[in-house]
């Protein structure tokens, strides 16, 4: 009985080893592109449906398996139709090479200028060692099968344009990559600011004396031009020196850039006062630098200035400081800048008679109020120089007063007294003066009665 189960351990034991020995087998998964045999990193592993993992950078896998059954591998990676496969259960090692997808490269043409579709074109596709050709149709497209995750060349050439080439990078999906083919005869000329580089639009170009057109906004015109040739080429621009040159214009020329060189036009400047006054010496700054003064007739001439924008200050004691922006594009221009008179304070002194000070006096500038005076009869304002003003007064009990002012240039702290004459009560007079006569009758009433009763006491004495 003992040697029984001593038997039955030994083969238990056995299996166990055996199926241990089974457990510990570990497979080894490579993935590669079909094509290049490039090893494929962050391909998904899917076991019986369930995602084991990912490759590695170097494309490869690891994994234990039991060994006991085949194994049902499935590969998924993004440009490339999935790998199947049933692994058997002794393997240890599986390369996957995987297909990369079928995709479609649509291919459109336009005529640059005109914007219609280019027919007939021949589109060259290379890639692997391999070329496909074909024309574009009457809409200008052509469709080619290519494969996903690959770099192909295009050569695109037709008749009266000039070639293309370039790179398409196929990733996962279709594409659709549009060209505009130019013109075989197409010139494009380029005119820019010789200072700032900025482009110069509305620039007159002409060809042998013959008008072509002026440039855009971006300083640009395109016009066809026969390659080959000897030309005279002349661009004008109002403001510029005008650009001139002879030049053959070559089979490999498609660009032509001009620098144009802003010419002097000057510009004169007239300064007055508000009334149309001639100011002379007043100060002319241009961009903060002074450059020149004003003579007898308030003129001054700018002769070096060429075409821009300037901001314009005009200097001058007792007027205000005037700045003003302008915009010189041609010769002749002429600016007008008028000068307000400068400002300076007016100290206003209201008093009385007697010389004292009145206060809450109102004071009218010109009819309109300014404000009143202080505990000092004192009030200051602000008056433009070589301008009348009407300054008046007003208190409760007191007249109105109003004097004329005028401020001449240089006076820094000037200052005027309105002087207040109280108001005439002709009401209290007249209450004074009939209460005198009311006093004056009663005496005379009182005297009268005083001298009858006297006559009466010596009438009576007689008898």
């Amino acid at each position: 009985m003992y040697g029984h189960r001593t038997r039955f351990l030994f083969a238990l034991l056995g299996i166990l080893i055996f199926c241990s020995a089974a457990q510990a087998t570990t497979i080894q998964i490579t993935v590669l592109d079909s094509l290049d045999n490039t090893s494929l990193s962050h391909a998904a592993v899917f076991l019986d449906g369930s995602n084991l993992g990912w490759t590695t950078n170097n494309g490869q896998f690891f994994f234990v398996q039991s060994g006991l059954y085949d194994l049902n591998l499935r590969i998924v990676m993004s440009g490339y139709d999935d790998w199947a496969q049933t692994v058997p259960k002794n393997e240890t090692s599986v390369i996957a090479s995987m297909n990369r997808k079928s995709l479609k490269l649509n291919f459109k043409l336009f005529d640059s200028d005109t914007i219609q579709p280019v027919y007939g074109a021949d589109i060259n596709l290379t890639a692997e060692n391999s070329t496909q050709t074909k024309q574009s149709d009457v809409v200008g497209q052509a469709t080619f099968g290519v494969k996903a995750v690959t770099l192909y060349s295009v050569d695109i050439t037709a008749s009266n344009y000039q070639p293309r080439s370039g790179i398409i990078d196929i990733g996962f999906e279709d594409k659709e990559v549009t060209y505009w083919l130019i013109s075989g005869k197409r010139f494009s000329f380029v005119v820019k600011d010789k200072d700032s580089q900025v482009p110069i639009s509305d620039a007159e170009i002409r060809i042998d004396s013959a008008l072509v057109g002026k440039t855009d906004s971006r300083g640009i015109l395109i016009t066809p031009v026969s390659r080959g040739k000897y030309y005279t080429i002349q661009i004008k621009k109002d403001g510029y020196e005008t650009f001139a040159e002879s030049r053959i214009i070559s089979d490999t020329d498609a660009l032509y850039e001009a620098i144009l060189k802003k010419s002097a036009v000057g510009a004169f400047v007239f300064v007055s006062d508000a009334g149309k006054v001639p100011i002379s010496d007043a100060e002319i700054s241009i961009n903060g630098t002074s450059v020149a003064k004003t003579n007898l007739y308030g003129r001054a001439n700018l002769p070096n200035l060429v075409s821009g924008t300037y901001t314009i200050e005009v200097i001058k004691p007792g007027y205000a400081t005037t700045t003003r922006q302008v915009n010189i594009s041609k010769d002749g221009n002429d600016f007008t800048i008028e000068l307000p008179f400068a400002t300076v304070d007016l100290t206003i002194f209201i008093q009385d008679k007697e010389q004292k000070n009145i206060l809450n006096a109102t004071i009218l500038l010109n009819g309109a109020a300014a404000g009143t005076s202080d505990i000092h009869g004192q009030f200051i304002t602000s008056l433009k120089y070589n301008t009348p003003y009407n300054i008046t007064s007003l208190k409760d009990g007191y007249l109105p007063a109003s004097v004329q002012k005028q401020i001449p240039m240089g006076n820094t702290s000037p200052s005027i007294t309105i002087t207040l004459e109280k108001v005439t009560d002709w009401s209290l007079i007249t209450l004074i003066g009939v209460g005198a006569i009311i006093v004056l009758c009663l005496f005379a009433v009182i005297r009268i009665f005083s001298r009858r009763k006297r006559r009466h006491i010596i009438k009576k004495n007689e008898l």
